[in-house]
């Protein structure tokens, strides 16, 4: 018979055990540093990339004059026109009713008109009549002031005309929406039937 193989002696034993507690001891600590890194990792490239991106949004709410873009809720507008030679003169006066100041966008302004919810069927476009104050343009408003869009008003023969009313103006600049709503008032003459009626506006401008 072949005898069984003896078990190493106890001091061998002891060595044998240590040894394979401390391979098992750095695999685990190798194991944690390679975590650790990955986790370094990933954090770094997180951060670049939050980083950069509010980085981008930093700089597009800041405007041209290094002060953050208005947004709607810092701005209160109200309009009103008065009767001129077969038009309606007049415009939206916005004021900045935060407490700090605030960057115009400088894009081109649009302005859609409602009566009671629903778009009156007035087409908007950028003018400067003669006669119009050279006001100007608005690119920062302070705490408290405001900008003049100057609006003159021609031909209106859709639903409501000759009625007193009170329309609504809606001011968009790139991102930024105001909303105004008018006096009430009388849109202008239809001096055209079956034409456009058109409203012309400027752009925000500082009064004075």
């Amino acid at each position: 018979m072949i005898a069984p193989p003896k078990p190493p002696p106890h001091d061998e034993l002891e060595a044998l055990i240590k040894e394979a507690r401390e391979r098992q001891l750095r695999r685990r600590l190798l194991g944690t540093a390679g975590v650790a890194i990955v986790a370094a990792l990933g954090l770094t490239i997180y951060a670049l990339t939050i980083g950069g991106t509010q980085s981008a949004k930093s700089a597009q709410r800041t405007g041209p004059a290094g002060v953050p873009f208005c947004r709607s809720s810092q701005l209160s507008a109200t309009a009103g026109f008065v009767g001129a030679t077969g038009s309606m003169l007049g415009g939206a006066t916005i004021t900045n009713s935060s407490r700090i100041a605030c960057s115009l966008p400088t894009g081109k302004p649009t302005v859609t008109v409602s009566l009671r919810g629903t778009p009156m069927p007035v087409q908007t476009r950028m003018h400067n009549p003669e006669g119009w104050p050279s006001w100007k343009a608005a690119r920062v408003l302070q705490p408290g002031a405001r900008s003049e869009v100057l609006m003159q008003w021609w031909n209106y023969c859709g639903p409501g005309a000759g009625q007193l009313m009170r329309p609504i103006f809606e001011l968009r600049i790139a991102q930024l929406v105001v909303r105004a709503t008018a006096d009430e008032t009388r849109p202008p003459f239809c001096n055209a039937p079956g034409g456009r009626s058109t409203l012309y506006i400027s752009r925000p401008l500082i009064p004075g």
